[in-house]
């Protein structure tokens, strides 16, 4: 039997740690070493320590993080080393029938994440967890101060990213508040729509998941239904499919609204997000700069060694003169 690996593709704040969290009171195997709990998220991260480490190494080989509101699909060609990352994933979950991989990184990684675990010969299922995108801004605002305009732009562009990616494998959209509020539903419908039985563990271990999703589990409440008048119009649009996240006949549309997203960045280029590519230009022509003063390094020892070997030759014709 082939083992199965189930990503959970979803932004930070939105809900990944409680999916994931049930996932784990479903018997689904997370790795030996799990994030702490800490004052941001009290019940549990539920993200394999190894793996955020080697995620945080893949990004940073591009010059990019979970943050990065200009970050290009492109950019994953450079990445080469992805050896460590495949030793990571066998030696986690080498005896595993099925485990599951969280990390908001995800949605920028899925292709090197592909890749490897194709190699592997390993089954992938996708579930996307989606929370209310202002809710996120809010979370992300008060967490770490992120501007509530770049909290919208990266939701909406994890989670057109992640719908993309994610085409062709068997996935279900969950929608937060359901998972809290409509537990049975929710499980059903990862059930069925990754074809795993959920059900039987579910009622086993209901007690034990029903007090993990307590209701103090989700901050700052906002109906999908009533958002803000300030709230872009592409956040708005892709929230008013969601009834038909899972019917796979929105592929029109989300390239639609991914394609619109190109041209609604300019409205969040607020001042943190220019200052986010400032340092990046910056950074990049620091690079080139000591890309420049290295090349002319290489060239003034190329020179002295020519000097060094003229000198050596000179003294070896002055030797065999004085010889004579």
């Amino acid at each position: 039997m082939k083992q199965i690996c189930i990503l959970v593709l979803g932004m930070h704040r939105g809900g990944t740690s409680a999916l994931t969290g049930t996932l784990n009171l479903l018997d689904v195997y997370l790795g030996s070493n799990l994030m702490k709990a800490d004052k941001n998220n009290k019940k549990g991260y539920f993200e394999n320590n190894l793996l955020y480490k080697i995620n945080e190494n893949l990004l940073s080989q591009i010059n990019s993080s979970w943050d990065d509101v200009f970050y290009e699909e492109y950019k994953l060609e450079n990445i080469k080393a992805i050896d460590e990352l495949k030793s990571a994933i066998k030696k986690e979950f080498e005896y595993a029938t099925m485990f599951a991989i969280k990390d908001p990184r995800l949605a920028y990684l899925f292709p090197i994440y592909k890749k490897v675990l194709d190699e592997l010969g390993i089954d992938i299922k996708i579930i996307l967890p989606y929370r209310n995108p202002i809710e996120v801004a809010n979370s992300l605002n008060r967490r770490d101060e992120i501007p509530l305009e770049k909290g919208m732009l990266l939701w909406v562009y994890n989670f057109l990213l992640a719908e993309k990616f994610s085409r062709g494998y068997e996935r279900v959209f969950i929608e937060f508040d359901e998972l809290i509020s409509k537990t049975a539903n929710t499980i059903e419908k990862i059930s069925s729509k990754l074809r795993l039985d959920f059900n039987e563990k579910y009622q086993k271990n209901k007690k034990y998941i029903d007090n993990f999703l307590e209701p103090s589990l989700k901050h700052h409440n906002i109906s999908l239904d009533n958002l803000s008048l300030n709230t872009p119009k592409i956040v708005i649009n892709l929230l008013l499919l969601r009834k038909k996240f899972n019917d796979q006949t929105l592929i029109k549309e989300f390239d639609t609204l991914r394609n619109e997203l190109f041209s609604y960045q300019k409205i969040f280029y607020n001042e943190s997000i220019i200052n986010d590519l400032n340092k990046l230009q910056s950074t990049q022509s620091s690079l080139t700069e000591k890309e420049r003063e290295l090349n002319q390094t290489k060239t003034n020892l190329t020179e002295k060694e020519k000097e060094l070997n003229q000198t050596k030759t000179n003294l070896t014709e002055k030797e065999k003169e004085l010889n004579q």
